[in-house]
């Protein structure tokens, strides 16, 4: 568990559900408060568990 004043990732967040459009970032949407980020930016959070296993990103082809 990360401290409340550590640099964390969204990719390695077990809360999170990943998309990418084309080759564009990869968009993280918390599952606590529905919020969205770049998953790859540094930020704090309070709500960040570390995933276990490999991110599965849905991988978008248009934007809908």
């Amino acid at each position: 568990m990360a401290q409340k004043t550590d640099f964390v990732q969204c990719i390695h967040c077990k809360w999170a559900t990943y998309q990418q459009w084309f080759k564009n970032p990869i968009i993280a949407t918390c599952g606590i408060n529905q919020e969205k980020q770049v998953a790859a930016t540094r930020r704090i959070c309070k709500e960040y568990r570390e995933r276990l296993g490999e991110p599965q990103v849905i991988h978008h082809d248009k934007y809908d």
